[in-house]
């Protein structure tokens, strides 16, 4: 009689067993393939993203002109120096327009960063060495003085320094 309650007892922990490993697997395909749709929803989200920067500039090709880029130092001393803008000036709104295009960039930069968590992986994604360099005027004067330094990641700020050199 022992016998038969001891392979009775066996018996439910086998079930046991075999349920609880399913709901393991269940649970960690569950969890593989949610990460697999994150990160390709989130490789999604910055190619989107890209496109609309490289729209902007397809419309307003002056924003990666390199003779206007290379007047944003003087715009933004005049800028810091004028307490009243006329932002009816067309050079003023291209300007401004460029700061908020600079900021896409760097913005799209960091938020790849931060998902990919390496300069290899991110720049395997997009290149960006060149597009900072394109971009070093502004990365270096932002109109908001020291302002790309506070708001970046550190290790970010880093490697974009580097980049510009």
């Amino acid at each position: 009689m022992d016998n038969v309650d001891l392979l009775t007892q066996y018996s439910l922990d086998a079930k046991t067993i075999l349920i609880g490993l399913s709901i393991l697997l269940s649970t960690g395909t569950s969890i593989f393939f949610y990460s697999k749709n994150r990160a390709f929803g989130f490789e999604n989200s910055i190619n989107d993203r890209l496109f609309k920067i490289q729209d902007i500039a397809f419309k307003n090709p002056f924003l990666e002109n390199k003779q206007f880029i290379n007047g944003w130092n003087d715009f933004a001393k005049k800028y810091r120096q004028n307490s009243k803008v006329n932002f009816d000036d067309e050079m003023v709104k291209k300007y401004l327009q460029y700061e908020q295009y600079c900021e896409m960039i760097f913005n799209l930069i960091s938020d790849t960063y931060d998902y990919a968590k390496s300069e290899e992986k991110m720049l395997n994604l997009i290149d960006f060495k060149d597009w900072a360099r394109t971009h070093k005027v502004w990365w270096i004067n932002p109109l908001e003085e020291h302002s790309n330094h506070d708001t970046y990641n550190k290790k970010l700020t880093s490697i974009i320094d580097e980049w510009v050199k």
